[in-house]
């Protein structure tokens, strides 16, 4: 049962979902030509994303969704810290703990779902 919840490849889909709905089609300014640039280079994750998912399988699949995942949730746990505000979105927004819960959660069970599947522990 636990293998399957920890599935890399249930998480990489998932996170793939809530990073490009949510996370950059939603949030994106799109009559910002800046925003713009950002929100595709961000959307270039997603490919990433569904490439290990669908592309590989069984340790590659577990060592290269930690190895993206990973730095990403370290990234948004040090930019909620220091309370940073961006604003490529329609608002500037000031990175936190209630508002940043869900991708957190969403990449850190993504980074010990590949952690666990990497042969590496």
């Amino acid at each position: 049962m636990i293998d399957t919840i920890l599935d890399p490849m249930i998480w990489l889909i998932l996170v793939t979902l809530g990073h490009t709905g949510p996370g950059v089609i939603l949030a994106t300014n799109w009559a910002d030509d800046t925003a713009k640039m950002v929100a595709g280079w961000m959307l270039l994750t997603s490919v990433t994303l569904l490439y290990v998912a669908f592309g590989m399988d069984g340790e590659e699949q577990g060592r290269l969704a930690l190895v993206i995942a990973g730095p990403v949730w370290v990234w948004f746990v040090v930019c909620i810290t220091q309370g940073l505000e961006y604003t490529m979105g329609k608002e500037p927004i000031t990175m936190n703990w209630k508002d940043n819960g869900p991708p957190v959660i969403l990449w850190g069970v993504l980074a010990l779902s590949g952690l666990l599947a990497s042969g590496w522990v």
